[in-house]
């Protein structure tokens, strides 16, 4: 009998490295597939607003792809980022432009310029969907303003939606806050009115203040659970619950938190228990 089950075991095991192996074999010829999809000529002026992966590279869309294909140049918060995913799908010789908050003036006049010649442009973000909490926000602002070319959305990754799907609580109302403010002043100061809203509230978070911001949350919005996001879609992805009810258990928790990367917090609607 014993011997028996651990044939079958071993069987399922060979079978299972087989299938294994037979993915990693996999040869996608990204080159010939993006040719293939990029055959319908692109709307001349455009900003397409494209949604890239906020983690895995496999998350990206085939629309996203193609737009990335086609367009003149690629408008980027961070061009090596953006260069993983161009080199990963074989989408050789793009043109890239760097478009940061710092020299936001500079970029803006080279964006307006580009689009008045009639070039197609894509934004991309740092990781996920453009507009939400980073300076793309502006470009897409001000290039709505002159009305200098259509505006295209490109939909795809987003770590609030993302984070929002896994919390299991009613989300409807959300408030989204984006990063709040470095002075503690004014930090405490907004968590004390989010307080009042009875909806779910997601907010981003840097490595650097995170055990803060989580302390400030528990001591200003009280009796709600907190879900904690990080590394979503990647390999080290993880989610950590802090239950409101029980808060004495959130130090404890903190001290073993693996502080890396940027972190997605949603805060519980009132009156939700785990």
């Amino acid at each position: 009998m014993v011997l028996s089950v651990l044939l079958s075991a071993l069987l399922e095991l060979n079978l299972a490295m087989k299938k294994i192996n037979e993915i990693e074999k996999l040869d996608i010829n990204w080159q010939k597939f993006i040719a293939e999809i990029s055959t319908t000529p692109l709307e001349k002026p455009c900003l397409y607003i494209v949604a890239t992966p906020i983690g895995n590279l496999e998350d990206i869309s085939i629309r996203s792809l193609r737009i990335l294909s086609q367009v003149d140049w690629i408008v980027c918060e961070d061009t090596r980022r953006t260069s993983k995913i161009l080199q990963k799908y074989a989408i050789h010789n793009k043109s890239l432009k760097s478009y940061r908050q710092h020299q936001k003036q500079k970029d803006l006049d080279w964006v307006y310029q580009k689009l008045s010649c009639n070039c197609t442009l894509a934004l991309t973000s740092e990781a996920g969907t453009p507009g939400i909490s980073d300076p793309g926000a502006d470009l897409v602002r001000e290039v709505r303003a002159r009305q200098l070319a259509k505006i295209v959305p490109i939909p795809g990754p987003s770590a609030l939606a993302t984070a929002l799907s896994v919390s299991g609580w009613q989300t409807n109302p959300t408030i989204f806050t984006g990063f709040l403010s470095m002075r503690k002043s004014r930090r405490v100061n907004a968590l004390k009115e989010l307080n009042d809203f009875h909806g779910a509230i997601v907010l981003y978070e840097s490595v650097h203040r995170l055990k803060k911001i989580i302390m400030e949350i528990q001591e200003n919005i009280p009796h709600r659970d907190l879900l904690l996001s990080r590394e979503m879609s990647k390999y080290y992805e993880e989610f950590i619950l802090f239950r409101g009810d029980i808060p004495m258990t959130w130090e404890e928790k903190l001290k073993g938190l693996k502080l890396k990367g940027e972190f997605t917090l949603v805060i519980s609607p009132l009156r939700v228990k785990s």
